[in-house]
């Protein structure tokens, strides 16, 4: 058995009895030999007043247009390299706060304005030969999915033109030419979101989690306007009511554990990053924030080995050197 795989065995026992986890979750037998491209994930800390947030929502299948970025705190981001395809936060405890050149997140503004158009205008199909004109012309003849998806394009160029209100409108009509089509709805609300109609946003999310309660995306990005409203709580209610559709998808479980560390709740946070790191087993962000978690538990030996363990598989320079400064405190 691998060191890191012994070590989270060790870590699944010993916070076995305050665990928020389903019984099955508790068998570790297995976690290194599983992995999968992870996409982006933001490490949390619970003792601290603010959060770091870089984040992206996500949208159906290959489709993503980014959520935006909070106020950010004085710790650093903690972000995996790979394809994204979900929101980041961050925050550690106040004992060791990196350096200030990784607070500045990339402005909203840039972010919506970057968005391409991701998927080409569907083509129109025709009609039988049958309906043709007498003058031989074919009447050619759109799907409601073909008309948003028409609107849909319309709507990315219209914001990158900086006519948010114009593509929110767009957006709406997409929408009631076909409910489910999900990066219209995910684009409006982050359109939304950019203009400061929090409310507004979430009705759009709720309402396509009524369409499409299995779409972890939507829980995701609905809990990233809970943030960006200040209410932690609601954020970590909507990520939980997912749960039952999330199975072992290592993005949830591990925004699940940021925002659970975020708000102190340490014994279920490690839970959360334990079941992530069974479908990531390598991933040093997980590890970083599983190494957090363990040191406001004061399990000290179990933190140690998550932070050498995240240096040895390579993090950003400043994150290496905050994981490097946590462990020199561990091991004095």
């Amino acid at each position: 058995m691998s060191l890191v795989n012994q070590m989270l065995k060790d870590i699944d026992k010993r916070h076995a009895a305050s665990s928020a986890m389903p019984a099955s979750h508790h068998d570790l037998q297995g976690v290194m030999r599983s992995a999968f491209p992870w996409r982006t994930v933001l490490l949390g800390g619970g003792l601290v007043a603010a959060l770091v947030m870089a984040g992206v929502l996500v949208l159906n299948g290959k489709r993503a247009v980014p959520m935006p970025t909070p106020v950010a705190s004085s710790l650093p981001v903690v972000v995996a390299s790979a394809p994204v395809q979900m929101a980041s936060f961050a925050a550690v405890s106040k004992s060791a706060e990196p350096p200030a050149s990784v607070q500045k997140p990339q402005p909203v503004a840039q972010v919506i304005a970057a968005v391409p158009p991701v998927m080409p205008t569907l083509k129109p199909t025709t009609t039988p030969a049958a309906n043709a004109s007498p003058s031989g012309s074919v009447t050619r003849v759109l799907t409601a999915e073909q008309r948003a998806e028409n609107l849909y394009t319309d709507a990315v160029e219209r914001i990158r033109q900086g006519q948010n209100s114009d593509a929110q409108g767009v957006l709406k009509r997409a929408l009631s030419e076909y409910p489910l089509h999900h990066a219209s709805r995910q684009l409006w609300a982050r359109s939304l979101l950019e203009t400061g109609q929090l409310d507004e946003a979430k009705t759009v999310l709720r309402d396509g989690l009524t369409l499409a309660p299995q779409r972890l995306d939507f829980y995701m990005a609905l809990a990233q306007v809970s943030l960006v409203d200040n209410d932690l709580e609601a954020a970590i209610k909507t990520m939980q009511s997912g749960l039952p559709v999330a199975a072992d998808n290592a993005e949830f479980h591990a925004l699940l554990a940021t925002l659970l560390q975020r708000s102190g709740r340490h014994d279920e946070a490690i839970q959360h990053f334990v079941a992530a790191l069974r479908k990531q087993p390598d991933s040093a962000n997980v590890l970083l924030g599983l190494g957090i978690s363990l040191q406001e538990k004061k399990d000290k030996a179990s933190a140690a080995e998550a932070y050498q363990r995240a240096i040895e598989l390579g993090l950003s320079p400043s994150l290496m050197q905050f994981a490097q400064d946590r462990l020199r405190q561990l091991i004095r």
